[in-house]
């Protein structure tokens, strides 16, 4: 059914209008009605219509201003002009502008029947010149986007054909291909006229360059949605572009869009700033500092609620996949180091996992399968009390010059016994763990605190700096002074 608006001031005849003509017959339906030309003008705003009947002289607006005004706005349908009176200047002005016919009341039947059939007529005729233009510019866009032809052969072959490219603006629309909806998504696609199309075989998409208002993308969007109901359907935008040179941009700014949303599992489209940070190579500034806090304390839930802080700023900034992979990994690399896995296995598989991730959500479950495994394995170890008793000395008196043997005896324990059990359980002698223990605490201080290296030296208990110096290097690779450094230009502090 074509869609017809009624646009006159007097109530009777509208009202006669509709009486008149056997709309529905003829294939027509009246969706509106209009007291003047502003409502009328409100009303294309709102809603699509194929023909508008209207009055010329009206109060407020006059059909001629209403069509001048829906004209300059880019709301194209085809008119016919009423008219109580035949004025010359009105029969030229509405011809000018493209009416069916100008018709002076009393209306006469037949020929209002007869224009509207000639309408019809042209409407069928359009959609099937659209229909051929369509395919055949389906055709070669796609071949465009594949890179068998360059853009000048495009143009040629258009021109070869009458094609016109002189659109006022084109957006590329890509979304996830469905076998078992193809014909109800052809057909949708197939029906608008302000868009071209094609199904992207190799990469499953289907790709659409629309040309029409603005809001028609939209609309759009939401009839595609309610045809996949159930079935997730991911959009991917490109940014609006003037030519038809400019689409290939538009096409893979649309491409990169579609990849941030898939790897988000997002059903919205990305814009602007999320498709810019992959274009442009932007990285959002991720702080490192609470999380190597809650690495240096070996808090476990600390730990984990630091690293969703992480997940949590990566998301908001929708950072590009190759990026997040990257912080990902680096968490994995700190809390390799940090918390001693030293597995080769998990080392390599944890790496080949990171790096295949598809989508945020699974990185997020490959860094907290990590974590249960090792609050699993480590953080639920059951110590002996003996070797218990050891670790609260060294947890609490780490500042002073503490030794085996002088634990041993405070323990009434034999030094040799305690020696074997402590390194048996925590796989370190007790000097490695003391020097271990002390490091983490060093780093922690050389991070969040404004003491110098020596102060720091003998806060943790080495008598002597220069020792302090030898083991951190021996332990970190490089010297406290270069982790400090390094650290403070690579993350920013967080506010406590």
């Amino acid at each position: 059914m074509y869609k017809v608006l009624l646009v006159d001031d007097e109530y009777m005849i509208v009202r006669g209008l509709q009486k008149l003509i056997p709309w529905e017959n003829l294939g027509f339906e009246i969706v509106g009605t209009a007291g003047n030309g502003q409502e009328a003008f409100e009303f294309v705003k709102r809603q699509k219509v194929d023909i508008v009947i209207t009055d010329v002289t009206m109060p407020i607006l006059s059909g001629i201003d209403f069509l001048k005004q829906a004209q300059e706005a880019s709301i194209f349908f085809r008119f016919i002009v009423l008219s109580g009176y035949q004025e010359f200047e009105y029969v030229k002005e509405s011809l000018q502008m493209g009416a069916e016919n100008y018709l002076i009341k009393p209306i006469n039947k037949e020929e209002l029947i007869e224009t509207l059939k000639k309408c019809i007529k042209e409407f069928e005729e359009e959609k099937l010149r659209i229909q051929g233009e369509k395919y055949l510019f389906a055709h070669l866009l796609k071949r465009w986007v594949h890179d068998d032809i360059d853009y000048m052969d495009l143009k040629k072959m258009l021109a070869a054909f009458d094609i016109s490219t002189e659109m006022k603006r084109y957006q590329v629309l890509i979304f996830t291909y469905k076998k078992k909806l193809h014909d109800q998504v052809h057909q949708l696609l197939h029906t608008n006229k302000d868009l071209y199309f094609f199904h992207h075989y190799e990469e499953d998409q289907w790709v659409v360059i629309y040309f029409g208002g603005r809001w028609g993308l939209e609309s759009l969007m939401k009839s595609i949605q309610v045809l996949y109901c159930q079935n997730k359907v991911t959009f991917g935008i490109g940014e609006e572009v003037k030519k038809m040179a400019d689409v290939s941009l538009s096409y893979e700014h649309a491409k990169s869009s579609l990849y941030l949303s898939s790897f988000y599992e997002r059903q919205q489209q990305f814009m602007d700033t999320a498709t810019a940070n992959v274009l442009n190579e932007n990285v959002p500034n991720i702080s490192f500092t609470a999380f190597k806090k809650a690495l240096g304390i070996r808090n476990i839930e600390t730990i984990q609620t630091e690293i969703k802080q992480i997940f949590a700023e990566l998301m908001e900034s929708a950072a590009s996949p190759a990026y997040t992979r990257y912080i990902i990994f680096l968490v994995f690399m700190d809390i390799y180091r940090e918390l001693e896995v030293q597995d080769e296995f998990i080392y390599e598989e944890m790496v080949e996992k990171i790096n295949k991730a598809c989508s945020f959500k699974e990185l997020q479950m490959i860094i907290k399968d990590l974590l249960d495994n090792l609050k699993y394995k480590k953080f639920r170890r059951e110590y002996s009390m003996n070797v218990q008793n050891v670790l609260k000395i060294i947890q609490e008196e780490y500042h002073e010059d503490l030794t085996l043997k002088a634990i041993a005896e405070r323990l009434h324990l034999n030094v040799m016994y305690v020696g074997q059990i402590f390194k048996k359980e925590t796989n370190k002698s007790f000097s490695q763990y003391l020097n271990h223990y002390r490091i983490k605490l060093a780093q922690n201080l050389l991070l969040n605190s404004e003491l110098n290296i020596n102060e720091i030296s003998e806060k943790i208990g080495y008598m002597s700096p220069g020792y302090f110096y030898k083991n951190f290097k021996k332990y970190c690779g490089i010297s406290p002074k270069e982790f400090r450094d390094s650290y403070q230009q690579l993350f920013e502090p967080i506010d406590e």
